[in-house]
């Protein structure tokens, strides 16, 4: 059992490292060599954990977006009604990977799944786990009587991933705003879900932006 432990908590320690590689210097910078240097290891040596570099790159993203969900998970509270858990959920999804490396080394691996199955799967479940996210809500809203929905909600939860992950990466090349993506993301909700503009985005405004992210 103890070896199995310290196997474990050195496939973390690799992970750690590829994530870090990555965020620092970019997928292609996340070689098998750089990765290795980082963890304090021998490139042979951690393959003894993985087998290849393509496993400890696919780890790593898993694990960045398995992160991402926990930050969106801890930013709502059940007990909020429907407006306020959008507003939270709008929020994070805009800002969650910023204060740390999260989201970059997302959008790093992002283009991979053109030809990377596994990275397409590990992406796909991601943006699933999201619309899943915003289609409760949107449901709960509905429910309640504070949204009428203008499409079907499952389309809205897409619309509103969709439109979330392609404003993140403009806050991450550094040609937006988090205020600026925050409002946008807030006034696309607001319109598709018959709400008050303003009262979301008051909302939205009243969580603020991570300094990393402004």
């Amino acid at each position: 059992m103890a070896k199995a432990d310290k196997k474990e908590i050195r496939r973390r320690e690799i992970v750690a490292a590829a994530q870090a590689v990555a965020a620092r210097d970019g997928a292609e910078g996340a070689t098998l060599r750089a990765i290795a240097a980082e963890a304090g290891m021998a490139a042979n040596a951690v393959l003894y954990y993985f087998g290849s570099h393509a496993d400890i790159i696919a780890a790593a993203v898993q694990a960045s977006s398995g992160r991402f969900l926990e930050k969106l998970a801890e930013a709502v509270d059940q007990s909020m009604p429907p407006t306020a858990r959008l507003a939270a959920v709008i929020s994070a999804g805009t800002t969650a990977g910023l204060d740390d490396d999260v989201s970059r080394i997302l959008y790093e691996y992002w283009p991979h799944m053109l030809r990377d199955p596994e990275q397409r799967r590990i992406q796909d479940e991601l943006t699933r786990a999201q619309e899943g996210v915003y289609r409760e809500i949107i449901d709960a809203g509905t429910r309640s009587g504070e949204f009428a929905p203008l499409l079907d909600p499952a389309k809205i939860a897409r619309t509103l991933v969709a439109q979330e992950d392609g404003l993140v990466m403009d806050v991450l090349a550094g040609s937006a705003g988090s205020e600026y993506v925050l409002d946008l993301m807030g006034s696309l909700a607001a319109a598709l879900l018959g709400l008050e503009a303003e009262t979301l985005l008051d909302l939205i405004a009243a969580r603020g932006v991570p300094a990393a992210a402004t």
